[in-house]
Parts: C-alpha cells; sequence; structure tokens
C-alpha cells in the first residue's frame, strides 16, 4: 500500500496506543526491519502511559535515551520526539469545543486535562525533546497553546518545533496565535473530505464546518504545514491528502471554505519537504538534493502541470528508496 501511494517515510505518532511501547515496537521492526522494505518508520512514544508505568517522566526519558542510541536500526528509529493527547477525538465529536459548543448539547472529552497537560509536558520540553499533540476542538487548541506559552516563558527554547497534529477546528485568532508561539501543524485534511458536509447538519453547524482544517490562513501567515494520512483514520496515500488541502472538496463534493485551501505549491510541500521537516529529518529526506537519501516518489504525471482538481488521479509508478527503484506493480503481484 505505501510503494503503491508512494511512501518511503512514515512516522507511527503515538507508539504504545494500544498497547505497551515495547511491544508495538518489536512488531513494528520484525514487520519493517527488512532487507526488501523500501520504507523507514519513525517511533514517536506516548509518553502518558509510559510515565504511569515506569512512575516518572525522568524513568521515561532515560528509557527513550538508551532506546535511541541502542535498540533501533537503520529503518526503525526514535528521533528525540515524543506524543502527547489532549482532547477527544474528531470522528466521535469528542473533541473539546469553546461556546457555543456542541448544537446538540453533548460535551467533548479531554484525553488529557489541561493541568495534567501541562505538568506532563514540561519535563519533556526541560530536556529538549520536541513535542507532538494530538489535538483537535478550539477549547483542546486553547490548553495546548496556553501550556506552549507557559513553557516558552518558563524556559525559552528556540526552534522548539512544538507540532500540533490534526488541527481540526480552529479559529483565526488561535491560528495567529500558534504562528506567534511557534507552533507548527501536522493537519488531517481528511476531516473535510469525510466529515464536513454531516458536521454542518450535525454538532458544529455550517459556519465552523465549513472551517476545520483551517490551512490557507497558516499559510498566508507562514506557519509550516504537513499533511498526515492517521492511518487507518484515511488512507495513507498523500496525493489524495494534497488532493483534499487544495480542493477542500467533499465526498458529496461540495466546496467547503474556499479561502482555507492551500495552494499547490504548498499542498505539494506539504507531503515532501515540509512534512520532512515536521518530523525533523529535512536535511536527509524530502527533497532531491546532493547530501540527502535519495528517497522520492515516481509519478506518472507532473503535478505542477495537471489541473489541481486531479492530483489524486496521478498514477503512481512506485518508489526509489535510497537509491534501489521498487515498482508499486511488482508489490502489488506479490
Amino acid at each position: 500500500m505505501l510503494r503503491e501511494n508512494g511512501v518511503t517515510t512514515i512516522a507511527d505518532m503515538a507508539t504504545g496506543l494500544f498497547a505497551s511501547f515495547n511491544i508495538e515496537a518489536a512488531l513494528i521492526k520484525q514487520t519493517f526491519e527488512r532487507e526488501d522494505s523500501p520504507v523507514r518508520v519513525m517511533l514517536v512514544p506516548n509518553v502518558k502511559p509510559m510515565v504511569g508505568q515506569m512512575g516518572s517522566a525522568t524513568a521515561v526519558l532515560e528509557f527513550l535515551d538508551q532506546m535511541q542510541s541502542s535498540q533501533t536500526g537503520s529503518k526503525v528509529f526514535l528521533n528525540n520526539r515524543v506524543k502527547l493527547l489532549a482532547d477527544g477525538a474528531f470522528f466521535s465529536q469528542y473533541m473539546r469545543m469553546n461556546p457555543p459548543g456542541y448544537s446538540d448539547g453533548h460535551e467533548g472529552k479531554w484525553l488529557t486535562e489541561p493541568a495534567e497537560l501541562e505538568s506532563l509536558a514540561r519535563p519533556f520540553w526541560n530536556a529538549g525533546v520536541h513535542i507532538h499533540t494530538h489535538v483537535n476542538g478550539d477549547e483542546g487548541l486553547d490548553a495546548v497553546l496556553n501550556t506552549l506559552e507557559i513553557l516558552q516563558l518558563e524556559k525559552p527554547r528556540p526552534n522548539h518545533r512544538f507540532t500540533l497534529e490534526h488541527f481540526g477546528y480552529s479559529t483565526i485568532a488561535q491560528a495567529q496565535r500558534l504562528h506567534t508561539l511557534g507552533a507548527q501543524v501536522s493537519a488531517q485534511p481528511n476531516y473535510v473530505y469525510v466529515l464536513s458536509d454531516n458536521y454542518a447538519q450535525n454538532g458544529l453547524g455550517y459556519d465552523r464546518a465549513s472551517q476545520i482544517v483551517r490551512l490557507g490562513t497558516l499559510e498566508r501567515q507562514g506557519t509550516i504545514v504537513a499533511l498526515h494520512s492517521d492511518l487507518t483514520m484515511a488512507p495513507a496515500d498523500p496525493l489524495f491528502l494534497a488532493w483534499i488541502a487544495a480542493n477542500r472538496l467533499t465526498m458529496e463534493g461540495t466546496l467547503m471554505g474556499p479561502n482555507e485551501r492551500l495552494s499547490r505549491e504548498k499542498a505539494l510541500r506539504a507531503i515532501t519537504i515540509e512534512a520532512a521537516y515536521i518530523i525533523g529529518l529535512e536535511d536527509e529526506i524530502g527533497s532531491i538534493s546532493a547530501g540527502k537519501k535519495a528517497d522520492f516518489a515516481v509519478l506518472e504525471q507532473d503535478p505542477y502541470e495537471i489541473d489541481v482538481t486531479r492530483l489524486k488521479d496521478i498514477p503512481v509508478w512506485g518508489v526509489v528508496f535510497e537509491g534501489i527503484p521498487y515498482a508499486a506493480a511488482e508489490s502489488i503481484e506479490q
């Protein structure tokens, strides 16, 4: 599937979410740390349960330092990053929403209460670890940005690369605030495609539903933006994600929030060089340049020459991974 969609690097964004970190990491290594695997996997540990299991963030930091230096391979590795989770899922309407809230009166859920989120993030921030935080609603985003602001005041960190994962619903003021704080965004554009028509009728109303995954504002203010699939919530298909972000069409063909579309250039950067930047690998992958790994997707059409509405339809021949070609057709036949 990854080869067919032109993917050479993935981030497992919350290793240990469904079992222990060790169990999930071992399964991922077993799957991908092979000579015939043209893909590398970055492990980003879900640290809240690890702190609970090990007793302290200090113990988790020591464990991850040892793992990073001695127990990962060339294709499965850590990169000084951890994952936190703020509010609930967008698909279940459990994201935390500011007033007027949900139209049916229900409330979203916290996966980590704001005060706990701050205390959990602090030791990793102070240790120089890069933090990625799952956040979906505007109330959730307020809590995450408040945490970032407090930590930055306590211990300023240039180039901290604090990353907001998913970025479901936000206001323009929040977009401006996150940019001022130096945060970056790894967005899930599939929310627009799958959910915005439904949420316009149920839960949010048209105004907010049309503005979910607010990316045009981020582009205009110069925020770093990447796109992710959140597999299995959406296909691991970067061109499909770029198509959604650049067109903002729903499954029913409705145009939602045209001012929040990404430009073609930004949408393609969001699945290549800026995606690499989000996970700290921009010096190794994300573009074709002397000194980088020879990783790239091989496309049958030029994404800059066709109409932007056809980005998702570009055939993918396969990938080149560290200089070796792997045809998608060979993978499918196997």
